[in-house]
């Protein structure tokens, strides 16, 4: 019995009709920001499948380099990430191929305070404490970028506060006087925070979060790249043409009530370049690489051409960089 199970397992292989093994992707902030939404209306529609892509999981990354870790821990090496993490990856000795733009607007994150607190706005913070995430982060980036363009380079003193949730409590004993912030806390508590600075406003494209892969999986599989940004592409034609369906898959996957999703969702739409579907801004490649060069993390403008490879993208969706 053994012997036979053996030779009808050996016959399946060679004629491939074995499945394929289960993946799993690595997507930063999964069912966290609302970056990540395509992916989760992929998941539902049962995309991946028709592409002949097995995804058994979409393993959420807290930020900064944890997406990359996952991907690279995984059978499958194509993850979607915070444009930063990636070039910081590459500066530490990570070979990757930006593939794929994700998002070039950064969304609704602002800069807030709290309503009792004495400044009324973000001029008013220069000899104060303002916080953002992590070192060299999004937030940072922002926040450093907004305060050169409003006069307050050096004037505010800037503090690791160790994630949102940190910040926000360091807000409310008083260790900083302001604080990042995202939705869906900014629209459902309205009473609780005070808006000083949306950071779009003053910085309306920037290309923060992006497709990559090694350059291996990139030669060996590129197939299977294509299939992952067609799918992701579906995802955002999709949110876009279906705005009811997508807001309940988005309440289903965050975990919240759909009247609260209903009051802060519909703004997404009025954000351009809030999901893209695969294609680069040179714009928002440009701010990012100024917003980069601000943290510390290049020290020359960066070189786009040499990291990103737009072949994987349809030839309508490729752009001059």
């Amino acid at each position: 019995m053994m012997l036979r199970s053996l030779a009808v397992a050996m016959l399946l292989v060679a004629g491939g009709a074995l499945p394929a093994a289960a993946e799993k992707l690595a997507v930063t902030q999964y069912g966290r920001i609302t970056g990540s939404l395509p992916w989760a209306v992929a998941m539902k529609k049962g995309w991946f499948k028709e592409e002949g892509l097995v995804i058994e999981e979409i393993v959420s990354g807290a930020g900064g380099g944890t997406a990359l870790r996952n991907m690279l821990a995984s059978g499958l090496p194509y993850a979607e990430v915070a444009t930063s993490a990636a070039l910081a990856a590459m500066k530490s000795g990570v070979e990757l191929r930006i593939v794929n733009s994700a998002s070039n607007h950064i969304g609704e994150i602002a800069l807030v305070t709290v309503p009792t607190s004495p400044v009324r706005s973000v001029k008013d913070l220069a000899g104060r404490k303002a916080g953002f995430t992590a070192p060299r982060s999004t937030s940072e980036m922002l926040i450093r970028m907004a305060f050169e363009k409003e006069g307050l380079t050096g004037k505010v003193e800037l503090l690791a506060t160790g994630g949102f949730g940190p910040g926000l409590t360091m807000l409310g004993v008083g260790a900083i006087d302001a604080a990042t912030l995202t939705d869906p806390i900014l629209t459902l508590q309205p009473d609780k925070y005070r808006p000083l600075l949306a950071f779009a406003d003053v910085i309306p494209r920037v290309t923060w979060l992006v497709g990559v892969t090694t350059p291996q999986f990139a030669a060996s599989q590129p197939d299977k790249v294509r299939a992952l940004i067609r799918v992701r592409r579906k995802g955002v034609d999709f949110i876009y043409a279906n705005r009811a369906e997508a807001a309940a898959i988005y309440a289903e996957v965050w975990e919240t009530k759909r009247e609260e999703v209903d009051r802060f969702f519909p703004k997404y739409f009025d954000m351009p370049g809030e999901w893209t579907r695969g294609e680069f801004d040179k714009e928002g490649l440009a701010t990012m690489s100024a917003g980069l060069q601000l943290i510390g993390e290049v020290d020359k403008p960066v070189d786009w051409n040499a990291i990103i490879d737009q072949r994987f993208l349809p030839e309508e969706l490729r752009r001059p960089l």
